[in-house]
This record gives C-alpha cells, structure tokens and sequence, in this order.
C-alpha cells in the first residue's frame, strides 16, 4: 500500500504573519516526524484561527499525524467530521480525505471497508489523480482480504482505470504495482498459467529494484505451484540475485532454500547441499542457518557421506564460533558423530568425537539446546558402558526438559535403563513407573516406550530372585497384556515370567503362564520356546515321565527350530532320570554324531564316558578302559578345543586309567595338567591330588623304586598344604602325607603331618578324626620298634587318640569304627579299662558291627579262659 503524504504549500519559512507562523511551525513539526507535537500545534491552529483557508488543509494533516501515531479510529473519525468535511470541499481535498480514511481502514486490518471507500473515491473523484493509486489500493485490500475473484475483476475490467492506464502507460511504478497484484492472485487461485502470462508481460519492462523482488518472489512460487522444477531453479536464482542487491536477508536466505530444495527433489544431493553451505553465513537470519545446519546434515547422511556434513560444520563453526547457529550446529555435530558410530564397524573415535561436540555446547550446560545435548551424550555414555556419567547426563536430561515432553520421558527411561544396569533395580522401576504415570494422557509417549516400560519393570521384579519378584513380574506381564496386546513385548512378557517362575522353583505357576501363552499367541515365533519351556517345568517337579513326553511331541511339532539340539540334549537327560539308560545312551550317543559342533555335543560325550566309568560289561568287569577313551575324545577333538570339559575330561581320563591299574598312563595324564598354564587352578590342584596318589598306587617290586615314587607324591601333597595352610584342602594333603610316610615308615614324617592336620583351624571333624586314628596307628608303629618295657607310653598314647575319637559326638561314623576296632587289642595289653562295657558302648555307638564285635568278644572271652 501507498503511504503519500498529501502535502499542499510547503513550509512557509517567510511567512509574515502570526497564522502563517503558526501553521509553518505545525507543519515543520510534522516533517520532523515529530508527530504528537504536530498535532497538538495543529489543533491550537484551527482553534485559534478558525476561519483560515488552511483549516481543512491543517485537519487532514492533524489526521495524518494520529495516523502515525497508529491512532487510526481517531484518524477516520476527523476526516469524517461535517464541519472538515464542508472546508474540505471548497479546498478540493475531498479525495485526499477519503484516500486517508481507507488508508486508516486498512492499517486497522478492516480491508473490506478500506477496499469501498476507495472505490468510492474513483465514483466520487474519477478525475482525482488519486484513482489509479485507490483502484490498486483498493485491489490490494480484497486481496489482504483473501477476495481473490475481486481483486481479478477490479484490474481486469476492459475499460476500468487500471486497464486504461495500463494501455496508456505500462511502465507506470503503480501498474506494475498492479501489475504483480494480479499475478498474484492467479497463483494464489492456481491459474498458474494466467499467473506466468502476466509476469511473462511484466518482465521486459525495466523495473525498479523492489518490483524486480517481488517479481522473483511471483515467479518462483508460479513455477512452485505448477511443478516446474527447472523454473523454480531459474525463479530461485533470480531471487537469489536480486536478493544480492537489495542487501534483502530474508529473500536471499527464501531463495537459497527454494533451490536447495528443489535440487534435492532432482536428487541432486551434492548441488543441493552447496547451496546451504552458501546459506552459512552471517548475512542470512539465525533461522534460516539453522535450517541449513540441519539440511546439511541431513543430506550428508541420505548420500552415507558423514564426512562431508561434518566438514561442512566443522567449517561452520570455524567462522561463526559464537554465532546464533553454533549451538545447533555442535548438537548437529555430536548426533551426526553418534549416528557414524552406530553404523558398522563401529569406530570409538565417532563416539569421543560426539562427546567432544556435545561438550563444547554444554560449557553453557542450562542453553535452549542444552536438555537436548545431555541427552545424546547421555547415549554416549550408554554405549560405552559408562554408566556413571551416562547416568548424570540422562538425570540433567530429565531435569531440564520440558513437563509433558516425549524427550522427558526418554531421559526417564534411560534413566531407568542405567540404574538396572548398575544392580539398583528398586530405582530402575521408579524411573519406569514414571514413565507410564505421568505421560498416560500423551499418546506418542504410550506407544513408544510403555510396552517397554511395562516389560522392564517386570524384569527388575524378576531381579529380586525370590517368588514375590515373579509375582509380582506376572502383575506388570498382566498389565502390558492389557493395556498393550499388539505390543512385540508381549508374547516375550510372557515367556520371560514363566521361566521367572520356573527359575525360583515354581513349576506350577510357571506351566500356568506358559498355557497363558498358548492361548493368546497360537502363531507367536516364541512358541517353540515356549513349548520347551513347559517340558522343563516337568523336569523341576520332578516328574521325568511328564518331561520326556512333551520332548518328544516338542520333536514332532518343532522339528526344524534352532531349538533342536538343546531339546534332543534335554530329553536325553529326561530319559536318563526316567530309569532309561540304554534310551539316554542312544540318544547322547546319536546327538554326538548329529551335532558334532554344539556346545552341548562335550556334555553328551561326557555322559557317554561317566556311563562306561560307572557301568559293568556283559561278563562283569568293569568298562573302565572305554570310559577313558571316552574322556579322551572330549579333549582330542578340534572343534571342542574351546570347551570348560577340556581339562576336567583330561582329569577323568587318568582317573579311568587308574580305575583300570594303569597307572603309568594315569600320571601321564595328570602331569601334563600339572604343567599346562592354562589349566584352571581346581582342576590342577586335583590333578596334584591324584597324580600322589598314582604314584603311591603303582605297582613296583623294587623297594628303591616305590620309595622314590612316594617321595615325589608327598612333594606334590606338601606343595598343596604349603599353599593352602588356612583351608581345609591343605589339611587334607597333610593328612594324606601322613598316610603316604606311614606307608613307606617314615614314622616320624607321618607323626608330622597328622600333627599338621590337628594344627589346622579349617579341619573338618572327618580331618581330624583321620588324623588321629592314623596318628594312633604311628605310635603303634613306633611301640614295636622298641622293648617291650619301653612301648606302654606311646600305646597308651595310641589309645587316647583312639578314644577321642570315639568319645567325640562329632565323629564320622568311618573313623569312629576305625578307632574303635584299633583300641579293642590296647586296652586288653594294657588292661586299661572294662573291655567288656566298651564292647556294650561299641555296640550302641556301632550298631552294624554287632556281629563282627560278637565274635571278637567271643574270642577274646576265649583266650582269656
């Protein structure tokens, strides 16, 4: 719209009379744009000089001066006073007036009276120079207006004062004015055929720089709207260029985006990220780079090419380090750092990267993008495992996001999410719980993350290991069954509080969730599992017969799952306990050759061994032999090279061989588990155990021989209680020392180590009764070496180690018999004692050596008479 002011005269610096004084000051206040003194002024005019020639000339400037003001109703109503009005048509400004009161109506926002009483001043005043600038004025309201169709029919009527004007001067600044009034309301009506035609009309006239503008502004959104790409690329560098000129920010920033944008709907991702590139700079409105930020970004990782999207960025912030973009521009960084990440293989220098980013955004930790910055670095420290700075961040997250925010309730999860990964399962829930609480009336929230909310509070309360936690797991199953049953949660919620149950041995409840399931998922991809895991709930109860029959309708129903190999294992186990062992043979024997890389294939091999250790052959003896090979395998065969058998199937191996007299071959096994480094410390430590006691068991003639074999058996056994001396597996070798000496009568070594045995916190009461029944049978040893009269010491000694024993509550019941039948013979030389009360005592104490202990009461009464 037109803002002429309607000045007559000029400024009456001369003037020489008081009136003309006044005015002249009145008016020279209004240029000086010092418009409430000028109206003030000019009101003291007409008030006091109320018959000048200059009053209506003053009222028209007193309204313009409240115009200015934005006082618009106050204009309107002075052009509209009877009294002005009557001046004002004997001073030929009539038609000024009306032009000012529509010029009020417009400011107002009331367009269609604006646009009526223009119109009405070409009625009134059709020879006003004014016409033509009201009928475009008038036009340009209808179209602030939104009517279109009027805005057509005022500029295109044949013989109206535009089209006159039109064919009398084209070049005329208000009919290109008009001009491009027109070509706009074709393109806002979509006649964009019209729309080009007049533009295409316009364009060899030589326009000033505004009209060019706007004319560029026209054409782009023409071509826009016609889908002409290439014209929106030719409108869009036009604008761009005389963009350029008018120094214009805001329609160089709109034409960089038109054909950056139209570029990417070409699929030219290259061209159309240069041209935001071009829109990083500090020319164009803050707004405006952060879209290009984005789009930068954006483009770079549609073509995989982070490289360039963060070169672009990096280059970005070189030059605008502190500028209204550099924010964005960090968080855009650190995101596109954190998605290269994320893209295989993954690269730990793209996740420092991120945070580096994200750090530099945060030295300012409470800015409008700081919520969003902890945020992603919290999700740096998530994916590295970092779970106390991960916390911190998803907590500052959760601080600073907005109530009601989908990111709030992210930052709450994670939360959430960080605290069950730290064992602080209580707090985990709350954070989850939240979730579902306060975002119940946000639906984005609901569906994407309160399934999830719902299936790890169930896992926290499966973390209490106990019963209450799966019941109370099965109330949160329940719930994420109701609120969300096309949840992909849903069938695993099940599943996973089933075997909660089953875990804290409740099969009952476990088989009633699992035939839940059966009946809500019938087509589930977790039925197999879930088949299987209500066979194992027979095996908890335990009801063997129940659990090899659902194996075996598992097997028929499931015969291609991935499960296979663990259900074929499983019902070779079921078989087994059933009473089936030859079944359970076939079955371990047949998975062995079915799936020879399994896991599971070196436990079906062990099975297979611990069935010949422990099974007799047709004839009767023992299959100790095979066993052996059988243990062998585990260990010899490449493909089980990586299994926990590896050495314990070598430790049983040599066990196998002495269980058969081989005892050469036994020690073979047991020292190369002795030097192996990588052997596990219990395993070696056993290998100690049974390499001594090879040695001590070899069968050897030569007396040299056996004394060196039990030589080297009491250094292995002395290395384990030497590096044991505070448990009771270094009393044990000490006690086996002992029995070791006492064999080769090394007297006072065995006084030795039972003394060692004795010595020892960490033995147990079968240790010590051990001990001293073998430190009895010492003395007794010793006794014989000497006179007869010197022996009643140490046999007596004998004795007492014998009765402590016996009289011991704590006595293993082995070694109470041991003792008792030693001290028997001492008390009858001694004669320490009622030999026959402590027959009676022997008795009670030894109720299954009754008849043994008859007869040697009878013998002895015997010898006696």
């Amino acid at each position: 719209m037109l803002c002429a002011l309607c000045l007559s005269g000029g400024v009456l610096a001369a003037a020489g009379s008081r009136e003309e004084r006044a005015y002249a000051a009145a008016l020279t206040q209004f240029h000086d744009n010092l418009f409430a003194a000028a109206e003030t002024n000019l009101v003291r005019f007409v008030k006091n000089y109320p018959k000048s020639a200059k009053v209506a000339e003053a009222a028209l400037f007193q309204a313009q001066a409240r115009f200015q003001q934005g006082h618009y109703d106050a204009a309107i109503a002075l052009l509209a006073d009877t009294n002005y009005l009557a001046r004002a048509k004997s001073a030929g400004l009539l038609d000024s007036y009306a032009d000012w009161t529509a010029q009020a109506q417009f400011a107002s926002g009331d367009f269609l009276a604006a646009a009526r009483t223009w119109l009405n001043l070409t009625h009134d005043y059709p020879e006003s120079p004014l016409c033509l600038r009201a009928v475009v004025e008038a036009a340009t309201a209808y179209g602030e207006a939104g009517h279109w169709s009027q805005v057509d029919e005022l500029l295109e009527a044949t013989n109206g004062v535009f089209a006159t004007e039109q064919l009398r001067d084209a070049g005329n600044p208000l009919v290109v004015q008009g001009g491009l009034l027109l070509a706009q309301s074709k393109n806002v009506q979509q006649n964009f055929a019209a729309g080009r035609a007049i533009l295409e009309m316009l364009a060899p006239r030589q326009l000033d720089l505004e009209p060019r503008a706007v004319s560029a502004e026209l054409w782009l959104q023409n071509r826009t709207g016609a889908g002409d790409l290439d014209g929106v690329l030719v409108a869009a560098s036009n604008l761009v260029a005389v963009a350029r000129l008018q120094k214009n920010p805001d329609r160089l920033a709109a034409g960089y985006a038109a054909l950056a944008d139209t570029l990417e709907r070409q699929n030219q991702l290259i061209a159309a990220t240069r041209v935001w590139a071009e829109s990083l700079s500090a020319e164009i409105p803050p707004a405006r780079q952060q879209e290009a930020v984005l789009k930068i970004a954006g483009l770079s990782v549609a073509q995989d090419n982070f490289s360039n999207a963060v070169a672009a960025l990096e280059l970005f912030l070189n030059q605008y380090a502190d500028g209204p973009a550099a924010g964005l521009a960090r968080l855009t960084l650190g995101e596109l750092h954190l998605k290269k990440y994320l893209t295989p293989p993954a690269d730990p220098d793209e996740l420092a990267a991120a945070e580096a980013a994200l750090a530099g955004l945060l030295l300012n930790p409470s800015g409008p993008l700081a919520a969003q910055a902890f945020l992603d670095r919290g999700w740096c420290g998530w994916l590295a495992g970092n779970w106390t700075n991960s916390l911190a961040d998803f907590g500052r997250a959760a601080e600073q996001f907005p109530p009601g925010s989908t990111n709030l309730a992210v930052a709450r999860f994670k939360v959430g999410d960080v605290l069950f990964q730290l064992d602080r399962f209580d707090e985990a829930r709350t954070n989850y719980q939240s979730v579902l609480d306060d975002f119940a009336a946000t639906p984005a929230v609901a569906a994407s993350l309160g399934a999830q909310a719902l299936y790890q509070i169930m896992r926290a309360n499966l973390k209490q290991n106990n019963v209450s936690g799966a019941v109370a797991a099965n109330t949160a199953m329940r719930q994420l069954l109701e609120r969300f049953p096309g949840s992909e949660l849903s069938d695993k919620s099940l599943l996973l509080t089933g075997e909660g149950f089953l875990d804290f041995d409740q099969p009952t409840n476990a088989r009633a969730v699992f035939e839940q399931f059966a009946g809500n998922f019938p087509a589930s991809p977790l039925k197999p599992e879930v088949a299987f895991a209500v066979a194992r709930t027979f095996e908890r109860e335990p009801n063997w017969p129940a659990a090899v029959t659902n194996y075996q309708n598992w097997l028929a129903n499931f015969p291609g799952d991935d499960l296979l190999p663990q259900v074929k294992f499983a019902l070779a186990q079921a078989e087994f306990h059933a009473g089936h062992e030859p079944d359970a043979f076939q079955l371990f024997s047949d998975f062995i050759t079915e799936f020879p890389t399994n896991e599971l294939a070196p436990l079906a091999q062990w099975w297979v061994a611990d069935h010949f250790f422990r099974a007799t052959n047709f004839a009767g003896g023992m299959n100790f032999g095979i066993a052996e090979t059988n243990y062998e395998n585990i260990f010899q065969t490449a493909a089980w090279k990586n299994s926990p058998l590896v050495y314990p199937a070598q430790l049983m191996a040599g066990r196998a061989a002495m269980a058969r007299l081989g005892f050469s071959d036994a020690t073979t096994y047991f020292s190369k588990l002795l030097t192996d480094s990588n052997c596990p410390a219990e395993i070696r430590l056993q290998a100690r155990f049974a390499y001594a006691h090879a040695l001590m068991q070899s069968e050897v003639t030569d007396t040299n021989k056996l004394a060196a074999y039990y030589q080297a058996a009491t250094n292995l056994l002395s290395q384990v209680g030497l590096e044991n001396p505070t448990n009771e597996t270094g009393a044990l070798a000490w006690s086996e020392i002992g029995d070791a000496c006492q064999q080769v009568n090394d007297l006072d070594a065995a006084t030795n180590a039972y003394v060692q045995v004795l010595g020892s916190a960490a033995a147990g009461a079968g240790l010590r009764n051990r001990a001293q029944v073998g430190l009895g049978m010492v003395l007794e040893k010793k006794a014989a070496t000497l006179p007869p009269a010197g022996r009643s010491a140490l046999l007596r000694m004998a004795l007492d180690n014998y009765r402590d024993v016996l009289y011991n509550t704590a006595a293993d019941p082995f070694w109470a018999k041991k003792a008792g039948l030693q001290a028997l013979p001492l008390m009858l030389d001694l004669q320490d004692g009622d030999v026959d009360k402590f027959f009676e005592s022997l008795e009670r104490w030894l109720p299954q050596l009754t008849g043994t202990l008859e007869k040697k009461k009878a013998a002895l009464k015997a010898a006696r008479n």
